[in-house]
């Protein structure tokens, strides 16, 4: 990604400033050449927000900015140099003190040369840096560039304002169902308060035109007066006195000449008292224009009065308290198409439209649904010959990637971007690192923004909160997008559009490809900017090319998808000594040059899913290092001591890696917050017990294996888990047992009962923080759970929102989980023992269901749950919760259980009956291979059915809001009833031969599925109103 010059020089400024003030720079003698580079940099910095902003537009001002921005990067290569050697002094000069008068040698006289040479050079390059600089501040003169505030933005050209007239090529059958579902929230009603609600999405996605089509639905006209309904366009740079003014003649009102807040605000709240209004308050940038100017004006009209709102941040509508967030959606590939075919073919022109639709599909998936674009190029392809050979043009354009930046039409999206302040800017540019369509989890991304510095905190926040609320930022102003394989946005993808705009934004200084494709940019290119971040995606390279040892200023190299590289050269890194960034992810070398221990800039060591057998000892030499990923290292057995004189290292991951253990010591790493796949280790040699964790107190997510190794509960206790102050990710496993891999499941007679006694005063001693918010346990063969979660009162894990309780096959009850407040995901899967669950499983030891609440309130039992799932418990056959008819008046029970799971659980009966009283919010219902039961019923808010594989399944009835029937391999299934609502119907058992009779035996006319209007059979999809739909 490119350097936002802006954010890298606060960053420098503030390193400069801090370095100046070090013992270390003293003794190099430079704190006032340090301090005058500091001084120049921050004055330059007044007009970089103006450089930001032309840079595209000025081809001089670019060229300046690249000469600034490789000084930059030469003064953070310089301080990182200066703050090695110097506490290698540091060192050294505390050393020769204790060493005292009689030991010469501590001082080498090759040393003392070294020194002084090192001096030499430092100073030299930090005067040259400053006699550049100071160049530069008088070439910026003659580029007039001027300073600016921070907060300037970027003006399109495109006009920001917007009205309540709808565009009608961009209103499709999506459109048309958001708009009902919105137009009936607005109109239910509730005398209670005026509702905000409001309609969020990213730039160009077609906020305004779903505002505009609610502004004109005839729901929402026979709702309100005409004269009542307001649209007001706020945009960015809006005046307040504009606003109330435009509101008040929209209303009816005469606000006169008057341009005074104080004065216009009472002529608002008066023209509208006690009258029903609906205003739509458009392009939202900041919570303000409701929650400090028009809340308390506005308030003097009817309670019954909406107001809906667009922005493109869901932060700014949860902070104007919308009752309801509408997420846009992006436009089916049909409804695109259909778009592209009303602005492009004429009546008549049916066999053109025909004969192009296949490319013109291809087009329209490159939009990827964004109703801008597909207005930009349907532009664009009604200028065109409608010919195959016009058209496909247009697709292989490089225009239509995005290679330049657009005009008009990119404006939504740099908009977006320019709106991010400077530490997200380039966070966001960083994406483009990432190959295409690759999954980027969160929190990698917001380590590698930690490591090129993008993330500053000025008060105590931890980095790593800091980046996490980068990661939100963008995925809430959505410039990423949420994976639906990733739990809870953990992980996101960026869409081509977006990726191109910051390719773009970016320019010569990164580049992703294969390896002749950077050959070819490499040579072809006249540019005078240096590669700085460079990522391979080349599934055929044997070798690494000769032009990458030839960067000698990347700061990043990354390999992607890359399995045949076997060796690396030995000089690599000898010459690629700016590294900050290093992954070697699924590359099949055996071993790293020793040179490794030369790259003295790197802080990122990936090494992941390699076949790296050996970490060279030299690797002690990186003690800027932070993060090292040796994840799924299938060959590396041990690490090299070198690794405890990482004195900065943050993040360890040794997980999936067949280690013997972890050195001794590795509790001196006081920086650590991430500790994944500690090995438990008693043998002699390389004792890595537990209690090593004690001295690690910035733990924020720690996995612990092969807990089975712990000798008795003080080495438990003495890891100290509870005194972990942020400690909020907890994974504790055992090894599951040889013989658990040719059974289902491990048995009580696995294990001999001093094991079991012993790992359950183990566990007992594993207490977490009450900070803790995720915790997995896995393979724990104790008989009970240790009591801090069989009793586990509401302070005690009181932040606790997932836990996964995997293969713990000797506990016979559930602990009791109801009463966690925060708890959102739970997942139970191979409790072998277990055979009931009932109301034990809701509340505190001793307690009786139907507790109620203070002062006879409702009591609330999973009161946040929104993700349920049950798998592989061969022996549990009841689940009750055995309420009497009273409790249902005081017990809210599962009131958010959106999605409930039950898998491989054979031998249940039945689901509870308070289901249906209790689980109004669930959605999902997916159950596989349970054989015993029978029947599911009564569940009236459940839109989604799947069952797959339940032998003895005979009724499945009463679900008046299901929208989807998943069915496969239920052969007993005879009564499907009471889902009306049907609108598509799945059979996925490829050898059947006829329908199944619940499905063969409804006739059309008996109206038993009167909305399917879909039925997937195997690979092929019917359709009502098509020519094969009379014959199923």
């Amino acid at each position: 990604m490119a350097m936002v010059p802006d954010a890298f020089v606060s960053r420098l400024c503030w390193m400069l400033l801090s370095y100046a003030k070090e013992e270390a720079a003293k003794i190099l003698g430079v704190p006032e050449e340090i301090k005058k580079l500091h001084r120049r940099l921050k004055r330059m910095q007044a007009i970089l927000a103006d450089v930001e902003n032309r840079r595209f537009d000025n081809e001089a001002i670019n060229l300046w900015l690249n000469e600034l921005r490789d000084l930059m990067y030469d003064a953070d290569d310089i301080i990182d140099e200066c703050r090695i050697e110097g506490e290698k002094l540091l060192i050294s000069n505390s050393s020769s003190s204790r060493c005292g008068q009689s030991v010469r040698g501590c001082y080498p006289p090759i040393t003392c040369w070294h020194e002084g040479r090192f001096h030499h050079e430092i100073g030299h390059r930090i005067r040259n840096l400053n006699r550049e600089l100071k160049q530069l501040a008088k070439d910026k003169q003659e580029l007039h560039l001027t300073p600016a505030p921070h907060d300037d933005r970027y003006k399109s050209r495109i006009s920001c304002k917007t009205s309540p007239i709808i565009e009608p090529d961009l209103v499709g059958e999506k459109i048309e169902d958001d708009t009902r579902r919105l137009a009936d929230l607005l109109t239910k009603e509730d005398n209670k308060k005026i509702q905000v609600f409001a309609i969020v999405g990213m730039g160009g996605i077609g906020k305004t035109t779903l505002a505009q089509n609610i502004y004109n639905d005839k729901k929402l006209r026979d709702n309100f007066n005409p004269k009542s309904q307001i649209w007001l366009c706020v945009s960015q740079d809006f005046f307040e006195f504009d606003l109330l003014r435009s509101i008040i003649k929209q209303a009816g009102g005469d606000p006169g000449e008057a341009k005074e807040k104080g004065v216009l605000e009472p002529i608002l709240s008066q023209v509208i008292m006690n009258k029903k209004f609906f205003l739509v308050l458009d392009d939202v940038w900041d919570a303000q224009v409701w929650n400090e100017l028009l809340r308390k004006p506005l308030h003097s009209g009817s309670a019954d009065s909406r107001i809906l709102i667009t922005s493109r941040h869901e932060a700014i509508a949860r902070q104007m308290g919308a009752v309801y967030i509408h997420r846009v959606e992006k436009l089916s590939q049909e409804d695109g198409w259909s778009l592209i075919c009303k602005m492009v073919f004429e009546e008549g022109e049916e066999g053109d439209m025909h004969e192009l639709s296949d490319v013109g599909m291809r087009i329209v998936e490159k939009c990827d649904g964004l109703p801008l674009a597909l207005r930009t190029i349907g532009g664009l392809l009604r200028t065109k010959e409608k010919r195959h050979s016009e058209w496909n043009k247009v697709l292989s354009s490089p225009a239509l990637s995005f290679t330049k930046l657009p005009k008009e039409e990119m404006g939504p999206l740099y908009l977006s971007y320019l709106d991010l302040p400077p530490p997200l800017k380039q966070c966001f540019t960083s994406i483009t690192l990432f190959p295409k369509d690759f999954p980027i989890r969160g929190a990698p991304f917001g380590n590698r923004c930690i490591v090129e510095g993008f993330v500053t905190s000025e008060d105590d926040t931890p980095l790593e909160d800091v980046a996490e609320g980068y990661w939100k930022e963008l995925v809430q102003r959505n410039l990423l997008q949420s994976d639906p394989r990733y739990y809870d946005q953990k992980g996101c993808r960026m869409h081509d559009l977006l990726r191109s705009l910051a390719q773009h934004i970016a320019g010569d200084e990164c580049f992703v490809g294969d390896a002749r494709a950077f050959e070819n940019k490499i040579m072809s290119s006249s540019s005078s900017i240096k590669l700085r971040r460079l990522s391979i995606v080349d599934g055929n390279l044997e070798t690494i090319p000769d032009l990458i040892m030839k960067q000698t200023s990347l700061r990043t190299l990354s390999f992607f998808h890359i399995p045949l590289i076997h060796d690396l050269p030995e000089d690599l890194f000898r010459k690629l000594r700016s590294l900050r960034i290093l992954n070697l992810r699924k590359i099949a070398i055996n071993n790293l040059p020793t040179s490794l221990g030369d790259l003295v800039h790197l802080r990122t060591l990936d090494l992941s899913n390699s076949s790296i057998r050996e970490i060279p000892e030299s690797i002690g030499n990186l003690r800027n290092l932070q993060f090292l990923v040796l994840e799924d290292c299938k060959y590396l057995h041990s690490l090299p001591s070198g690794v405890l004189r990482l004195i900065n290292l943050k993040v360890l991951v040794v997980e999936g890696a067949p280690l013997d253990g972890i050195p001794i010591g590795i509790g001196r790493l006081r920086q650590l917050n991430t500790l994944v796949g500690f090995v438990v280790n008693v043998s002699e040699g390389c004792r890595s017990r537990v209690e090593e964790l004690k001295f690690l107190s910035q733990l924020r997510f720690v996995s612990i294996i092969k807990l089975e190794r712990v000798s008795n509960r003080e080495e438990a206790r003495a890891a100290a888990l509870e005194a972990k102050p942020h400690l909020t990710d907890l994974f504790l496993y055992c090894t599951l047992p040889s013989i658990f891999f040719d059974v289902q499941q491990p048995r009580a007679n696995d294990y001999e009962e001093e094991d079991i006694n012993r790992i359950g005063e183990v566990f007992e001693e594993l207490h977490p923080p009450p900070c803790l918010e995720k915790l997995e346990i896995n393979g724990y063969f104790g008989r009970e759970f240790p009591t801090w979660m069989m009793t586990p009162s509401p302070s005690l894990l009181r932040n606790l929102r997932v836990l996964h309780l995997k293969n713990c096959a000797l506990c016979q009850q559930l602990p009791s989980l109801g009463m966690l407040p925060q708890l959102d995901y739970l997942w139970i899967e191979g409790a072998s023992e277990v055979t009931s669950i009932g109301p034990e499983f809701l509340l505190l030891a001793g307690g009786s269901a139907g507790v109620r609440g203070r002062n006879g309130r409702k009591t609330d039992y999973f009161p946040k749950l929104e993700e349920l799932g049950f798998k592989n418990m061969p022996n549990w056959e009841e689940w009750s919760w055995r309420w009497e008819e009273e409790d249902n008046q005081t017990t809210l029970l599962l009131p958010s259980l959106k999605s409930l799971t039950i898998d491989e659980c054979p031998k249940l009966r039945s689901l509870p009956e308070s289901l249906l009283c209790h689980a109004t919010a669930l959605k999902e219902l997916r159950i596989r291979s349970a054989h015993s039961l029978r029947e599911i019923q009564n569940l009236p808010s459940l839109t989604e059915l799947i069952l797959i594989e339940n032998s003895s399944l005979e009724r499945a009835s009463n679900f008046p809001r299901l929208k989807h029937l998943d069915v496969y391999d239920c052969e007993e299934l005879k009564i499907v009833e009471g889902v009306n609502a049907v609108e598509h119907i799945q059979l996925d058992d490829r050898e059947a031969v006829s329908l199944p009779e619940w499905l063969a035996s409804a006739d059309e006319e008996q109206l038993c599925f009167p909305f399917l209007h879909k039925l997937t059979l195997s690979n092929k999809i019917c359709r009502r109103g098509l020519p094969d739909w009379p014959l199923i």
